[in-house]
């Protein structure tokens, strides 16, 4: 058996689940785990490579389906989130193979290649939903607003909503996958009204989409975030928000070293936060 013990926890719970596998006379298909687990192929390969941490309802579905006792994994599973959380926690320098990136390949903007800055909201979002409707294999999103988005939509960041979705949705043989955050504003621990209603709506339009996935982040600051779409590992859409509803714009950059920082963070953020329908099944009421 390979020596786990230099991998990092995600890794090596990973190998454990594929050890569960082989183990498993029917050797279940990929195809066949994500029926039972009712996802996308493409996250049940990410889960079993190392690539992403399950849910804990989709940690259920993958051991029955591979004939385990999900109680005999409980607490392997709580070990390994505490030890990737608290590896969060600790400010883990991203991979070697990203060295650090140099301030002056920011400074000045177009030093660094691939950058490209659009001039207003409409021209933003429809670049990024024209990347989104060619992504290849996986969408990673943000929303982080003090507004939900049906109160601060143009027409060109509504296009950009639907072409995620629809791409999520769409009939295709490839392996494809969204992921999105969602920043739910809180006060005394009280979840905004406005942006929790959304939320629900949102999810009741798309818990039937089996590639798509959503969490939540709660959200204390009276102020946006910042918001991103990743798109493949090729391009990273930011954008910046301003006093008012309606301002938005932002930049985008193809270079691999930016786009694996990000992409580092998004994914440090995935694994800590509870996913859309948990969160909401928690909520009091």
């Amino acid at each position: 058996m390979t020596d786990t013990a230099s991998y990092g926890p995600q890794a090596r719970f990973a190998a454990e689940l594929r050890e569960l596998r082989r183990q498993n006379l029917t050797k279940p298909t990929l195809d066949a785990l994500a029926r039972s687990m009712e996802c996308a192929r493409s996250n049940v390969s990410m889960i079993l490579n190392g690539h992403r941490f399950p849910s804990w309802e989709h940690m259920c579905a993958l051991v029955e389906a591979l004939g385990g006792k999900p109680a005999d994994w409980r607490e392997r599973w709580l070990s390994a989130r505490r030890e990737i959380e608290e590896a969060g926690r600790a400010g883990d320098a991203p991979p070697a193979s990203l060295p650090p990136l140099p301030f002056d390949a920011l400074a000045g903007g177009e030093t660094l290649p691939g950058v490209h800055w659009y001039k207003d909201n409409r021209e933003f979002y429809e670049a990024a939903a024209e990347r989104v409707r060619g992504a290849g294999s996986e969408i990673r999103v943000t929303y982080t607003r003090r507004y939900p988005p049906d109160q601060t939509s143009t027409n060109a960041s509504r296009e950009y909503f639907r072409a995620v979705q629809e791409w999520a949705a769409a009939d295709s043989e490839d392996e494809r996958s969204v992921r999105r955050i969602i920043g739910v504003p809180e006060r005394d621990g009280v979840p905004d009204r406005d942006v929790l209603a959304w939320v629900r709506r949102h999810h009741g339009e798309t818990e039937g989409i089996l590639n798509y996935e959503a969490a939540v982040m709660r959200w204390t600051a009276a102020a946006d975030g910042l918001n991103m779409a990743l798109i493949d590992d090729s391009v990273a859409f930011l954008a910046f928000s301003g006093g008012s509803r309606q301002r938005l714009n932002g930049f985008s950059v193809e270079h691999p070293r930016f786009m694996g920082y990000f992409a580092a963070y998004f994914d440090q953020l995935w694994v800590a936060l509870p996913s859309l329908t948990h969160y909401l099944d928690e909520l009091p009421g």
